[in-house]
């Protein structure tokens, strides 16, 4: 994302632009400022070390963008650029645009990823809207962009805007922010004036006020989509809470005009469209979110809460111990809110997540504390007790309140009352097993509560927080369950047991789903299920390229029983199975019997074909709350997965004598290998070596049996492990590329941060570049080399993989009949060749266009 400084002689004049620059982008935009200089005497000046400093806060290679004032301010930004090296240098632009116009309409532009120029065009057109308002000669709207789509060609919705003061600033933003999240050409007119809807200045321009009625014309792959999400930003008064909440009325329009929301008709005479990202029936209760797992869904809502049991007043001998339990408690809940807070914060952003810092707020709040201590030393009452007196008492205090936005924050002081109760009752997660099959509503969920869902219960997923890459997405889409994530907070006004639609390949929520919607979902469902069918059947046979090249297809699975949907989809092994799951949501770590138990499970049902175990991989995204792994700034980067292990062999011990009792299974050897996760050294390798030949040592000595000629292999997801492929490869009997770490490392962008998202990818040349040399090492040594990252599993990407030289794909189940059918597509050549122009690729937008183009 572009950064911005503002260069100011008065740092209350700078600080004063970053407030309202902040505003209108929700804090989402990296902004540094530079004001006034460092002498209380005479504060008015710029300073070029200052503007050196505010570069070097927000600088990345997308560009930074400096916006100054007048007089020295210029040539003391000319004076830093002139110390930036040279590399850096070339990303950082002076602005020749107002300093207050230009850095709201920079910031809300950069906020919707535009690049450099784009946000400097922007900048300096700012003042048109303002030439505008006192009556002079507007810019033309669309001077500076293409050609406005053509009615004809693009989906339309027309909206009246009921907002009081129309689409000014914010809701202007708004706005824009919102069509730039999509790669359809969007535009807007209003009357005979049309502008790009990804600009603040043209938007601004058209003068929108209250009432008047505007048409959005979407055109590009994801038009629909666009349309929709723009109609919810309407229906939502366009985010302002400061004026009376009126619907919006729209209607719908596809070429011929024969749809209309407005009024529910529609044209009987022509069929529904079976894909709903190509039907204009755009309705107005609406939610986006992020698509995770693919497939639609109408039932009723069930929240993912746990029951809490009756709490139950008893004496105490000890009131000091029960003030304790109490203390522990609360702030075992304030570490829970910090780490949702952190996460949504990167996911939906930090206005969205503020709701977490008013839970923090209330959990710190020394009044409720100190009552519920009083309670508990005045009565010897019990910490459940005490705590729930007071709070439910709070509780009913703001439920009394005239206020309607007060009265709602009693939900928020029961939700966090029963977070401690959680605690301190020690209450089990909630059942999944609903009295009907429902569509599961949750504020985010762990993997483990993930792999808990049965298929035939949850009929879909939909959750506040979460991306498309975290695990509870990838084990959604290896249930073949229909998935939803970061919808929000707007997700909690979903009442219990209300009838929603979900649509899980284009991210839509709809809250009220009407009968027509309803019996366009059944006709999709049927469809989809019919699509299941065949593809498990087209699923069976070996994936074979045109000049009978074969590749082994596995599945990645997350416990026994996804063992089965494996092989119904075609599964020729298992590639990954993530034994983390068996580790989770329990209070201390599974025994070696619980463990062997479930290893053996799984390989009963792969018979002689192969089962590779990944060791235990916690740390990151995957915390133990009974394994203190400590508090790390970054722990992507900390003490995980192997490098955890080989500190605590009281636990890894027990799970590498389980794996190898589990490779001689009712009285004969099974395929089943063992792989060590994010080796980054040739000594972490030994090590882990060493502490197996222990298990094996301790196992023949007990007189217990296991397969001697076990495999052994290593996950490559780690840069150095690259590096060092041909010292790793002599070593082990195999490699699996875990393309999901290896992205984030390789192009240092968090996989869950949203601002650095378009750099995440696995198709980045540099990523491609990484997996071509750990296969040429792999192969030199005469081993074989797979992938059981997400991007084994995107059709779009085998040609690539093929061709880089993986001998093995392991992906999430339903994946299995699209990849195996990608193959067969093929002959070795090709691939080669694709892969070739695919290296040789500028970017991971190239690389998709490459392939798509196919």
């Amino acid at each position: 994302m572009v950064g911005l400084v503002i260069v100011s002689h008065s740092a209350r004049l700078a600080e004063g632009v970053r407030e309202l620059a902040e505003q209108m982008t929700q804090g989402r935009v990296p902004l540094a400022v530079a004001g006034g200089i460092d002498d209380a005497d005479n504060p008015i000046g710029t300073d070029a070390m200052k503007v050196m400093e505010a570069i070097d806060a927000v600088y990345s290679d997308d560009g930074v963008v400096i916006l100054m004032d007048l007089g020295s301010a210029l040539l003391s930004a000319e004076t830093a650029l002139d110390f930036l090296p040279d590399e850096q240098r070339a990303n950082v632009f002076l602005s020749k645009a107002p300093l207050v116009e230009g850095a709201m309409a920079a910031a809300v532009q950069a906020m919707v990823g535009a690049p450099v120029k784009m946000v400097l065009a922007e900048a300096e057109s700012a003042l048109a809207v303002k030439r505008e308002q006192l009556g002079g000669e507007p810019e033309p709207a669309t001077s500076s962009t293409e050609p406005p789509v053509a009615a004809e060609t693009g989906r339309q919705i027309v909206l009246r805007v009921r907002n009081r003061l129309g689409l000014h600033a914010r809701p202007a933003a708004r706005f824009v922010t919102t069509a730039g999240q999509f790669a359809a050409d969007i535009r807007v007119t209003k009357g005979d004036r049309a502008a790009n809807a990804k600009s603040i200045n043209q938007v601004a321009t058209l003068g929108v006020r209250q009432g008047d009625e505007i048409t959005i014309i979407c055109a590009g792959p994801d038009a629909a989509a666009a349309l929709a999400a723009l109609q919810a930003l309407a229906d939502d008064n366009f985010g302002d809470r400061d004026s009376e909440q009126y619907s919006v009325s729209s209607r719908s329009v596809d070429q011929s005009g024969k749809y209309s929301v407005g009024s529910g008709s529609v044209d009987q005479s022509q069929p529904l469209e079976t894909d709903l990202l190509n039907t204009d029936l755009l309705l107005t209760d609406l939610l986006p979110g992020i698509p995770a797992s693919p497939g639609v869904a109408v039932g009723p809502a069930a929240f993912y809460r746990p029951r809490l049991p009756d709490v139950v007043a008893r004496q105490v001998a000890d009131p000091a111990a029960e003030w304790q339990r109490l203390q522990e408690a609360v702030d075992a809940a304030r570490a829970e809110i910090d780490a949702l807070h952190r996460q949504a914060v990167t996911q939906v952003g930090r206005s969205e997540a503020a709701i977490f810092e008013a839970h923090q707020l209330f959990l710190s709040d020394p009044t409720t504390l100190d009552a519920a201590r009083e309670i508990i030393f005045a009565e010897s009452l019990n910490a459940e007790a005490a705590w729930q007196r007071e709070t439910n008492a709070l509780a009913a205090t703001f439920a009394g309140m005239e206020d309607e936005y007060m009265r709602a924050r009693a939900a928020d002081i029961e939700d966090i009352s029963q977070r401690v109760l959680r605690r301190l009752l020690g209450v089990e997660p909630p059942s999944l097993d609903f009295a009907e099959p429902s569509v599961l509503i949750a504020t985010d969920l762990t993997p483990s509560d993930t792999a808990r869902l049965d298929p035939k219960r949850v009929l879909a997923i939909c959750t506040e927080l979460g991306g498309a890459t975290g695990h509870s997405a990838i084990l959604a889409r290896a249930l073949g369950i229909p998935a939803i994530v970061g919808l929000g907070p707007k997700i909690r006004q979903v009442a219990e047991g209300q009838r929603v639609a979900v649509d899980g390949d284009s991210g839509a929520l709809w809250l009220s789903p009407d009968e027509t919607l309803v019996a366009q979902f059944a006709r999709r469902r049927d469809a989809w299920q019919d699509a299941q069918r065949r593809a498990k059947a087209v699923g069976q046979a070996a994936a074979v390229t045109r000049d009978g090249h074969r590749v082994e297809i596995a599945a990645n699975i997350g416990g026994p029983r996804d063992a089965t949907s494996a092989l119904e989809f075609g599964a020729e092994g298992v590639g990954l199975f993530r034994t983390e799951f068996l580790f989770m949501d329990r209070p201390q770590a599974p025994t070696e019997e619980e463990q062997l138990d479930a290893y053996r499970q799984a390989a009963r049902h792969m018979r002689d074909r192969p089962l590779i175990i990944r060791t235990l991989d916690v740390g990151g995204d995957k915390p133990l709350p009974y394994l203190d792994l400590g508090e790390e700034a970054n722990p992507f980067l900390g003490w995980r997965a192997i490098r955890f292990c080989l500190e605590r062999p009281d636990i890894f011990m027990p799970q590498l004598r389980a794996i190898l009792r589990a490779s001689h299974t009712d009285g004969a050897p099974l395929n089943v290998k063992v792989m060590f996760p994010m080796i980054g050294t040739l000594t972490e390798l030994c090590r882990a070596k060493e502490m197996l030949e222990t298990a094996r040592r301790e196992l023949r000595e007990e007189g217990l049996p296991f397969n001697e000629q076990m495999e052994v292999g290593i996950m490559i997801e780690v840069p150095s492990a690259v590096a060092v492929a041909d010292q790793l490869a002599r070593e082990v009997d195999f490699f699996s590329i875990g393309t999901n770490d290896l992205t984030q490392y390789v192009m240092a962008a968090d996989r869950g941060n949203a601002r650095v998202s378009g750099l995440a990818s696995a198709f980045q040349p540099a990523v491609l570049r990484m997996i071509r040399d750990a296969a040429a090492a792999a192969h030199e040594a005469g081993i074989w080399i797979g992938m059981c990252g997400e991007l084994a599993g995107n059709p779009l990407a085998t040609p690539v993989l093929l061709g880089l030289g993986l001998d093995e794909l392991s992906m999430s189940a339903p994946a299995i009949p699209a990849v195996k059918e990608a193959v067969r597509n093929l002959t070795l050549d090709e691939a080669r060749r694709i892969a070739g122009e695919a290296l040789a690729a500028g970017s991971a937008e190239a690389v998709m266009t490459l392939l798509g183009n196919r």
